[in-house]
């Protein structure tokens, strides 16, 4: 990176103040540089900072009851990589919990702004809990409440202490090494196994897989149909036992 951490910290520091805090979303889009490109999978691409800050705006104010709580973040080589909540209030009186979770990638730009972001979502998940809030009764003139975190046992704790980072790139080397290996041989048995036997995997779009066994059965019958998808690694973060990744998957022409 071109900046220290500490300064991308700084300026993440606002980020996280204008939005996530106060929902200062016209403040928020002029920490953007002029020609900074946004990239939100549902709902478009807007590029320089007017369009950013007309999106986001616009689209904020369909959303008043939704508060945001960002669960973890991650710097290395001017990027910063974050998990938050999307969370709706609960309109049942009874502590039922609604929420749906969105992975984002930032790059700074330097003098605190960025200019890139691309987040990470599947729309069915937002649906499904916006679908469900509105038939138990919320209304987009409930308060929003913004104490709500992320939804309980969603993603197991990550383990303290962490284990040496010199460690945990090597593992995560190898298991770019297994799947490549995978795709080659159509051996997905031997990815599956690096998997500890009480390990989770939440797949968006699929579900979520509890136990190495259960991946195994996932993985070797979704990746039948799709013998010649590979997954290169566009870049990693590593954050003490966490490894935050970046992989398009790739079909040939």
């Amino acid at each position: 990176g071109k900046f220290s951490d500490e300064e991308v910290a700084e300026a993440f520091a606002e980020y996280r103040r204008l939005g996530v805090g106060e929902f200062d979303w016209p403040g928020w889009a002029r920490l953007f540089t002029d020609d900074a490109v946004y990239i939100e999978h549902n709902l478009g691409r807007f590029e320089g900072q007017q369009a950013i800050e007309t999106f986001i705006v616009d689209c904020m104010a369909q959303y008043p009851s939704m508060g945001l709580w960002m669960d973890w973040w991650a710097i290395a080589d001017d990027r910063v990589a974050l998990y938050i909540w999307n969370n709706l209030p609960d309109p049942t009186g009874t502590g039922k919990r609604y929420g749906f979770p969105n992975t984002t990638v930032l790059h700074y730009a330097g003098d605190g702004k960025w200019d890139f972001e691309e987040d990470f979502y599947n729309p069915a998940d937002a649906e499904k809990v916006w679908i469900e809030w509105f038939t138990d009764g919320g209304r987009l003139d409930t308060p929003a409440d913004h104490s709500l975190e992320g939804i309980d046992d969603w993603a197991p704790p990550v383990p303290t202490p962490a284990f040496p980072r010199g460690e945990v790139e090597r593992e995560f080397l190898a298991y770019r090494e297994r799947g490549s290996h995978a795709v080659a041989t159509g051996d997905w048995e031997q990815w599956a196994a690096q998997f500890t036997p009480d390990a989770r995997y939440r797949e968006h779009h699929y579900g979520t897989f509890n136990g190495r066994d259960e991946i195994r059965e996932w993985i070797t019958s979704t990746m039948v149909a799709f013998p010649e998808m590979t997954f290169p690694v566009d870049h990693y973060i590593i954050d003490g036992n966490r490894v935050i990744a970046q992989i398009p998957n790739c079909l040939p022409d």
